[in-house]
C-alpha cells in the first residue's frame, strides 16, 4: 500500500498514478477537496504515532509535505518499524538530515519520484562495433523513448552532442524513461478547447503542432448541456471552470491548446496543475523559441526545450541563475542555446523576450529572477507569441 502523506495538486497527482493509495492529509479543506475528487483520503495528522500505527509497517510512507513536517513524520515511521520511506523535497539542503533519518531516497520533482516508484527510468551501455562507427550520435537511435548521455571513449567520460562521431571501442550510456519520452516526443494527443475567442488560430496552431509531433487531435466544444469531442460548428461558449473539472479526469491528453484574452490566474493555473497549456496567436511555424527557466527546479521547461529542438531546430534557453547548469547534465543530445543572465534576471528576461520570439515556454510558478507578476502576464498575453506554460 501507498501512504502519501500531504495536500493539495502535488499528493493528487501522485495518487492518480500509483494504485492503492491513500493520502492522508492534515488540512480538512484540502482533504474535502481531495475527497470530492474521488481520492481515497484520511483527514489527520500522520505525525501522530497513534495514526500511523494503524497501518502495515510494510507499506510505503510518501513525504510530500513541508520539509519539516516530512521530517517529523519520518522519525515517526521509523520508530513503529516503517522501512519503505520517500520523501519529495526542494530544498538539496536537506539531504544529508533526510539520510541521517534513514529516508532512503529524495527527488527533486514529481516526475523523478513517480519515476523511481514506478520504475521508469533504466540505463543500458551499448558497445559501439563496426555498424555505428563513424556515425554521427544524432543519426543513432537507441530506441523508443531512450537517449545517450554519456560516451565512454580511451578511459574518459565525453559530454553527448548531435554531431559527435562515434567510434568503434567507444561505449554509450543510454537511459530511457518517462522523463526521456517527455524531452523527445512530449504529445501524443493535443486537446483544443474552443472557446468562442480565436478559434481559427487555436485550429490552425494546434494542427500545424500535431503534424510536426505526429499528435492525435481532441476538439472539445458544448452544445446545449452536452460536452462533445471531435464535433464542430457550434458557437455554444465553454466555460473554462466547465472544462477544467472535466479534463481533470482523463490520462490520454498531453497538451491543451487554447487562448486567454485576459488575465485569469486562477483558471490557467487549474489547467496548467494536469497539462501544460499553449496560448495561441495562430503560428504556423515557430521559426525562434525562447524558454525562460523562470522556476527552481526547471526541468519541466528544459524538458520542453529539448523536446522542441527536436522538431524546430535551435531554441534559447535563458537561464536567470548560474544554479540551473546542473539541471542540463541528465539529457545533453539536443541543440540548445544556453544563455545564463549575468546582470538583473528580470530586465535579462523582459530583453530577451521582447527580441522577437514565435514561442516562448516559461513556468506559472515563477518563483525564480524576481520577474514582476504583472509582468509575466503581458509576456502570457502578448500578441506577438504564443505561450507554453507549465507549472
Amino acid at each position: 500500500m501507498n501512504i502519501i502523506i500531504g495536500s493539495g495538486e502535488k499528493v493528487s497527482v501522485i495518487a492518480s498514478k500509483l494504485s492503492d493509495s491513500l493520502i492522508v492529509d492534515r488540512n480538512p479543506e484540502s482533504a474535502a477537496n481531495l475527497e470530492f475528487k474521488g481520492f481515497n483520503v484520511l483527514n489527520a495528522d500522520a505525525s501522530d504515532a497513534e495514526i500511523l500505527s494503524k497501518f502495515d509497517a510494510s507499506s510505503r510512507l510518501i513525504l510530500a509535505d513541508d520539509d519539516e513536517f516530512n521530517l517529523k513524520v519520518a522519525r515517526v515511521a521509523k520508530t513503529l518499524g516503517f522501512e519503505d520511506i520517500v520523501a519529495i523535497s526542494l530544498d538539496e539542503s536537506k539531504c544529508s538530515i533526510y539520510d541521517r533519518e534513514g529516508v532512503k531516497k529524495i527527488c527533486n520533482t514529481i516526475d523523478n519520484l513517480l519515476n523511481l516508484l514506478l520504475e521508469r527510468d533504466r540505463y543500458i551501455e551499448i558497445p559501439v562495433g563496426s555498424e555505428f562507427e563513424g556515425m554521427e550520435l544524432k543519426e543513432f537511435d537507441p530506441g523508443e523513448d531512450c537517449t545517450v548521455v554519456s560516451v565512454f571513449r580511451d578511459g574518459k567520460v565525453l559530454q553527448p552532442h548531435p554531431e559527435m562521431i562515434v567510434q568503434r571501442g567507444d561505449t554509450l550510456g543510454v537511459i530511457c524513461g518517462e522523463e526521456v519520452r517527455v524531452s523527445k516526443n512530449p504529445f501524443n494527443a493535443i486537446l483544443i478547447l474552443e472557446r468562442g475567442q480565436r478559434d481559427d488560430e487555436i485550429v490552425v496552431e494546434a494542427e500545424m503542432l500535431a503534424k510536426r509531433f505526429s499528435a492525435s487531435i481532441i476538439v472539445f466544444q458544448k452544445k446545449g448541456n452536452a460536452y462533445a469531442c471531435n464535433l464542430r460548428g457550434y458557437s455554444d461558449k465553454i466555460e473554462l471552470e466547465e472544462a477544467i473539472d472535466i479534463l481533470k479526469k482523463s490520462d490520454e491528453l498531453d497538451l491543451i491548446v487554447t487562448s486567454l484574452e485576459e488575465k485569469n490566474e486562477g483558471a490557467l493555473k487549474n489547467l496548467i496543475s494536469r497539462f501544460p497549456t499553449l496560448l495561441v496567436t495562430g503560428k504556423t511555424d515557430y521559426r525562434k523559441i525562447l524558454a525562460i527557466a523562470n522556476s527552481k527546479c526547471p526541468d519541466k521547461i528544459i524538458n520542453m526545450a529539448k523536446a522542441f529542438s527536436r522538431f524546430f531546430g535551435n531554441v534559447k534557453v535563458l537561464l536567470l541563475e548560474k544554479e540551473q547548469l546542473k539541471h542540463f547534465s541528465k539529457f545533453t543530445e539536443t541543440e540548445l542555446e544556453v544563455k545564463v543572465s549575468e546582470g538583473n534576471p528580470m530586465v535579462d528576461a523582459i530583453k530577451e523576450f521582447k527580441s522577437g520570439y514565435d514561442l516562448t515556454i516559461l513556468s506559472i510558478k515563477n518563483d525564480l529572477g524576481n520577474i514582476d507578476r504583472d509582468i509575466l502576464w503581458k509576456m502570457i498575453l502578448d500578441k506577438n507569441t504564443s505561450v507554453l506554460v507549465v507549472d
